[in-house]
């Protein structure tokens, strides 16, 4: 599948709904904020199931705010993997974010891309593309970066690289511009653009087989 043939076959109907769909679990205060990070956290190396089950775990975090060890039994009880690792950047992030939450949002003088490479650089155990991932759950019709994941890196033909710094990041920004840009060509924000794109690789007719763990 070529790129023109990704955003041929995206319709000014899907980008409507899929529009509405997202705008509509869109966070609504801080706790909602620091869910769709947790949700990014547990993306980190595995498939949307896991992902799934792993966010399902810890998403009602005021359980184990206070308690390390329950949020590591929860992680594993998951079946998400990697739960060291997980819980040690998860519960860092935690104090980070609640010590100021103001800190993960785009100020008005920033750059989306701006927000991004500054969250990347402050937050442990995440990289750029995941942090991108926040973003457009938090700011689904607005957000201008675009989380390259791995069917995204197929699309591109980019290989095994490594996007946060040096060659890798302007490699990375490249690519992002590109998608960006034909996203507003069509109408579409690049998360809704990337969205329909994502579900049709899995045979989905919307986000809903995984995103209903996002509505209220």
């Amino acid at each position: 599948m070529s790129i023109e043939n990704v955003f041929n076959g995206i319709s000014a109907a899907e980008v409507k709904r899929y529009t509405r769909y997202w705008k509509s679990v869109a966070p609504k205060n801080t706790d909602d904020v620091f869910r769709r990070w947790l949700f990014a956290y547990t993306s980190i190396h595995t498939n949307w199931e896991g992902n799934v089950r792993g966010y399902n775990a810890i998403k009602n975090f005021h359980e184990w705010e206070n308690d390390k060890a329950l949020l590591k039994q929860k992680l594993i009880d998951a079946r998400c993997g990697l739960y060291n690792n997980r819980t040690e950047f998860i519960w860092k992030f935690k104090e980070q974010f609640f010590g100021n939450p103001q800190a993960f949002l785009k100020s008005r003088d920033e750059q989306w891309v701006d927000v991004r490479n500054r969250l990347t650089k402050a937050c442990h155990g995440i990289g750029i593309a995941k942090v991108s991932f926040t973003l457009e759950m938090c700011f689904p019709d607005k957000a201008e970066v675009v989380c390259l994941d791995t069917h995204m890196i197929q699309l591109y033909d980019l290989g095994l690289q490594k996007f946060d710094a040096g060659k890798g990041k302007i490699l990375y920004e490249a690519h992002e511009r590109d998608w960006i840009e034909r996203s507003s060509k069509i109408g579409a924000s690049p998360y809704i653009a990337r969205c329909i794109f994502w579900d049709k690789k899995q045979n989905q007719q919307d986000s809903r087989y995984w995103s209903h763990v996002l509505e209220a």
